[in-house]
């Protein structure tokens, strides 16, 4: 469920502290978390959690469904997730800001403590434009203010603005902090272990996702540019190839990477699971294709096909009676999102005859430079930003004339970094493995004039790379290929759910408002208008 974003108490603020303790007592900090208070806690203590509460990735099944990446054939037709109907805040739950984010950049002026302030600044960046992408307009100027019960709602576009200026406030932050005002940064920070330069990087990357995300709207081309200058101004540029925002505080196979525990397919991290009607289903089976990106792997004859997806555990039986037919290889198969399968009738599109996340398919295996796939390990990082988001973010930049480079060898980039992040050529020491295996799977595409491939036979050169991009988010950032959809008029176009129940005929463009709000600060709710998940716009929609 998410959190309640807007109203800290006193009693609430010492509980973040107590409980951010608490839950990182584990990542190399020597502490007492029984003995901490406002006064004590310092900033080192709460960085963990503020890093592990920003992951991506994780905790968005809802958005992998819906854009075509997973899907799972045994919810009951009339399932919420399926129907779009009555959809709640709970269906969201990685979108909300935490609500220790203002105490713990308090906290870091109280400790005097630069370094640490220009990293708050950062994750509320972060935090707060995902809140936006998700629910529009949101109480946010007043949102610090504890003795303000019944906050504000401020625009998205404001709150954007703001966070683009706390961005670059905490450059400056971060580049004049001296060392002895950053304290036990290199463990706390379990990201960049206390890299200014890596910040930097992480910093205007970030900063782009948020220019990128409104170049669609009419009247902010003149903004776009012009904070786009300032990101060159500063000179460290954006994460390039093999750099990723990710953070990994020592994982091991007791303590693993969430998105190891949650995906990988073993029972033995039954704390993760979805409820859906009377039945409880592990994540893992919640990350089983879906036939609509996995087709559109097989249709262009992608090889990443086999580093998205795994095989499926038991083989299709020879001449077994499907609902619908599937492409080969018939060891990737799938199912369609929402669509009502008779067990009785069609009894191999239940999980174990269809294909899951792809990854490592043995029990505790640690990552090494020869894990393909996206899930690579029990000790894999999780990832907050990764370089393959980066790198179409600064080629659609170029494409758009707005960073010097040339568009076509940007979008080849790009779609390359894909097939590294994925370990396509087998090993991460050779990354020239993958480029090889990129070229020539690229170089066979263009000489079939493949236009969902060539970068020469495609007629529309925004809606190739926006394509490709979609691509290379299948199970690794679901929810930033669900605001390319709807910043692009949605494209690219997606199956809606088949459940005969569905409601609508559109995909839902935000999440409702928490009710809670209309408890809890009903008149400055009702004041921003009739809320429709299918027709209310998130401002940097045209």
């Amino acid at each position: 469920m998410r959190k309640r974003y807007h109203i800290l108490t006193g009693a609430l603020l010492t509980a973040a502290i107590f409980i951010a303790g608490c839950k990182k007592g584990w990542i190399d900090i020597n502490y007492n978390p029984m003995q901490l208070t406002e006064n004590n806690a310092t900033p080192d203590l709460m960085l963990p959690d503020m890093l592990f509460n920003s992951m991506s990735g994780v905790n968005n099944e809802t958005e992998a469904q819906w854009m075509g990446y997973w899907t799972f054939a045994e919810y009951s037709s009339g399932a919420n997730v399926l129907t779009y109907y009555q959809l709640d805040d709970m269906f969201f739950g990685t979108s909300s800001p935490d609500p220790a984010i203002l105490l713990w950049e308090a906290n870091a002026r109280v400790h005097d403590q630069p370094y640490y302030i220009g990293i708050a600044k950062v994750i509320r960046a972060l935090q707060w434009s995902r809140a936006v992408d998700n629910s529009n307009n949101m109480p946010y100027s007043e949102a610090n203010n504890t003795s303000i019960r019944k906050p504000k709602y401020d625009t998205g576009e404001f709150i954007y603005e703001d966070l683009v200026k706390q961005l670059d406030s905490a450059v400056t932050l971060i580049r004049e902090a001296p060392q002895d005002k950053a304290i036990r940064i290199s463990i706390a920070d379990i990201m960049f272990h206390g890299d200014k330069q890596k910040w930097f990087k992480f910093i205007n990357t970030l900063k782009l996702r948020l220019l990128v995300h409104q170049a669609n709207k009419p009247g902010r081309e003149d903004y776009i540019k012009g904070e786009i200058a300032k990101i060159v101004a500063q000179g460290s540029g954006f994460l390039n190839s093999g750099e990723n925002a990710d953070i990994n505080p020592g994982f091991t196979d007791q303590r693993p990477s969430k998105y190891y525990a949650k995906y990988s397919q073993y029972d033995i991290y039954p704390r993760y699971y979805t409820v859906a009607g009377d039945k409880q289903i592990p994540n893992w089976q919640m990350a089983s294709a879906n036939v609509t990106a996995m087709n559109m792997l097989k249709e262009n004859h992608d090889p990443r096909l086999g580093f998205f997806y795994s095989p499926a555990r038991v083989p299709l039986p020879a001449n077994a009676v499907e609902p619908f037919t599937q492409p080969g290889p018939q060891e990737y198969r799938g199912n369609k999102f929402g669509l009502p399968v008779d067990e009785q009738q069609y009894p191999y599109n239940r999980t174990e005859y269809v294909s899951q996340v792809g990854g490592v398919r043995t029990f505790r295996t640690p990552v090494s430079p020869l894990s393909t796939g996206i899930i690579k390990g029990y000790d894999m990082p999780c990832w907050i930003i990764t370089s393959i988001e980066s790198m179409f973010l600064q080629a659609e930049a170029i494409q758009r004339g707005w960073l010097p480079g040339d568009p076509e060898t940007a979008y080849k980039n790009a779609v390359k970094e894909s097939f590294r992040w994925l370990n396509v050529g087998g090993n991460t020491t050779v990354p020239s493995l993958s480029d090889d295996a990129f070229n020539t799977w690229y170089n066979a595409e263009t000489a079939a004039a493949n236009p969902k491939v060539s970068w020469a036979a495609a007629p529309d050169k925004y809606k190739l790379l926006m394509f490709q991009k979609y691509m290379a988010f299948n199970g690794i950032e679901p929810f930033e290929a669900w605001v390319d959809y709807r910043r692009n008029g949605r494209f690219p176009e997606i199956p809606l759910s088949y459940d005969p129940a569905r409601v609508g005929n559109i995909m839902p463009i935000r999440c409702p408002y928490p009710v809670s709000e209309m408890v809890q600060n009903k008149e400055n709710l009702l004041a921003q208008g009739p809320i429709d998940i299918f027709t209310s716009k998130i401002w940097w929609m045209p």
